[in-house]
């Protein structure tokens, strides 16, 4: 009888101290944690609940980094089961890259248009002063600031292409300046006076008479009518650049003016020569006062050989005696 009593206890003694080796086995193996999802996917183990708050504080941080007003929230509330796992899977899991697909934001911008250019900015301060800087440069220019939440911040109009943009606003705004015209030389001044020579000389330099004879066979008569001179002269006679220049066309044109050049000479002046028998020079080519152009012909709406001289300032025909008076 008492050997049973012993081996019972035996018995009972080894089943306490396997359990309680397997009990303190388990709880150094295996912690509580909560499982957690968010809009039924699920996001990680973390130790507690409070663990979860700092791990969402620290990405709410991340995108406050970017912008402080930025409105940072989850579709839906986390949902925590209660489990054990191992001690090594709490820092084996990337929570924050799970937590961070699941967190929403909303960004305010500002989209402001003037003159038809759209530009982006993060504060209303920034697109009120674009305004009104505008408006310092251009008189009653059309502007309006739209308020708009987006989820990421794209587009963002930097600093420096907002000033080109206003560069580019300022420049199409300026008024066309147009030249005051002189009193006009009377007709017959310039009628009968033919100049001989092959080379025309430049008056200080810089301009030349366009061509060799002298004799106008058509005046101007303003924007509405005969938008330049008609210079006559024999077909082939030498055509020179009124004024040093870019050619920025030489050949056919169909509106009327036949073979024709146009030189850029700046500040917004072109000078055209009509109606040309030949042309003896090419777009892009850099030319003198004096240089030759081609040979004077009727080629165009033309019905005689003659030089039609042509000059615009902006794009706008002026009275061409504005710069041929005393060359």
């Amino acid at each position: 009888m008492l050997s049973t009593l012993r081996f019972v206890l035996f018995t009972v003694i080894s089943l306490v101290m396997i359990f309680s080796a397997v009990y303190l086995t388990v709880l150094n193996t295996y912690k509580p944690a909560v499982k957690t999802y968010i809009n039924g996917e699920f996001i990680g183990y973390f130790s507690d609940e409070q663990q979860f708050d700092e791990v969402y504080n620290d990405l709410v941080a991340e995108k406050q980094n970017i912008d402080e007003n930025v409105k940072v929230y989850l579709e839906s509330e986390p949902v925590f089961e209660k489990t054990y796992i191992r001690d090594s899977l709490l820092g084996e899991q990337n929570v924050y890259t799970n937590l961070r697909a699941e967190i929403q934001t909303e960004f305010t911008v500002y989209e402001l248009v003037v003159d038809g250019e759209k530009m982006t900015f993060t504060t209303e301060e920034q697109a009120e002063a674009y305004v009104q800087k505008a408006k310092a440069e251009v008189d009653d220019v059309e502007s309006s600031i739209e308020v708009q939440k987006v989820s990421e911040l794209e587009n963002i109009t930097s600093t420096d292409r907002a000033d080109n943009i206003l560069a580019d606003i300022i420049d199409r705004n300026k008024p066309v300046v147009i030249p005051v015209e002189p009193p006009k030389p009377t007709y017959t001044q310039y009628a009968t006076t033919v100049y001989s020579g092959n080379v025309t000389p430049a008056i200080d330099g810089t301009k030349v008479w366009p061509t060799v004879g002298r004799n106008i066979n058509c005046d101007y008569m303003g924007y509405y009518g005969h938008n330049g001179v008609d210079i006559g002269g024999a077909s082939g006679a030498a055509i020179y650049a009124y004024m040093g220049g870019t050619v920025i066309f030489s050949g056919w044109d169909s509106t009327g003016y036949g073979n024709c050049v146009k030189i850029n000479h700046g500040n917004g002046v072109v000078t055209i020569y009509a109606h040309c028998s030949s042309l003896g020079v090419t777009a892009g080519q850099v030319v003198n006062a004096g240089d030759y152009l081609g040979g004077i012909g009727m080629t165009g709406w033309a019905t005689g050989n003659h030089l039609h001289f042509e000059v615009r300032v902006n794009g706008i025909p002026i009275n061409p005696w504005v710069y041929l008076n005393g060359v």
